[in-house]
């Protein structure tokens, strides 16, 4: 099921289209063994301007019970591990690929925080302000259970600042949109069409998530 979250950068909508699906094929997606029935992630960005403006770059921090230590940590770059770079991807509207994968086969948990954002692309500009982000991940009980894919909220961000400053003490990351829980709206429609269940819009300035019920799902009232 693709999730869809909704951005605005320098006054054009955009939207994020989040897709998480068992990995059953690793060839396919140029893994091995050690990613049979992990997540793939595929995040693409879909964005109304061009240009430069459509310059972003995807922030991803991870957390997992078999790491040294119980906090987020960046997700490691390794064909870049040296580079003073805080984004794993950079580009034209990037797409976000990840397909997580284990030697081992012990009970854990994993979960990344996924942030889509932009920096000004002039000399020196070292700032990284975030437009959208959702969290995904699996957990691992004798077989493999995928997260949910769900919203972040700018808190989710901003929770993560402290440690982004120390592993990139030449950047700086904005605390972006600001807004607080009571600013949170929710626009309920009726899915009449197959089994009335409701579809929530959640909303929120310049960052929201539209939720649907199920991808057959169209005659919405």
């Amino acid at each position: 099921m693709v999730e869809q979250f909704a951005f605005t950068h320098r006054g054009l909508t955009g939207h994020v289209e989040a897709d998480v699906v068992a990995n059953d094929d690793p060839a396919k997606f140029g893994c091995n063994d050690d990613n049979l029935g992990f997540p793939v992630c595929t995040a693409e960005v879909r964005y109304s301007g061009g240009g430069y403006q459509a310059m972003f770059g995807w922030v991803q921090l991870v957390r997992s019970t078999d790491a040294t230590t119980p906090d987020f940590e960046m997700d490691p770059n390794f064909l870049f591990p040296d580079v003073d770079v805080p984004y794993c991807y950079h580009g034209y509207k990037p797409t976000l690929f990840d397909s997580p994968g284990r030697t081992h086969r012990d009970d854990m948990e994993w979960v990344a925080h996924s942030f889509l954002a932009a920096s000004p692309i002039e000399p020196g500009a070292r700032q990284v302000t975030p437009l959208q982000g959702f969290s995904w991940g699996f957990t691992r009980r004798g077989t493999i259970s995928l997260a949910p894919v769900l919203p972040l909220a700018p808190n989710d961000w901003i929770s993560h600042i402290p440690y982004l400053q120390r592993a990139y003490p030449n950047w700086q990351f904005d605390p972006g949109p600001r807004w607080s829980q009571r600013e949170r709206g929710r626009l309920g429609r009726e899915c009449r069409g197959c089994c009335g269940v409701f579809v929530l819009r959640v909303l929120l300035p310049d960052w929201a998530v539209l939720r649907r019920c199920s991808p057959r799902h169209s005659s919405l009232t």
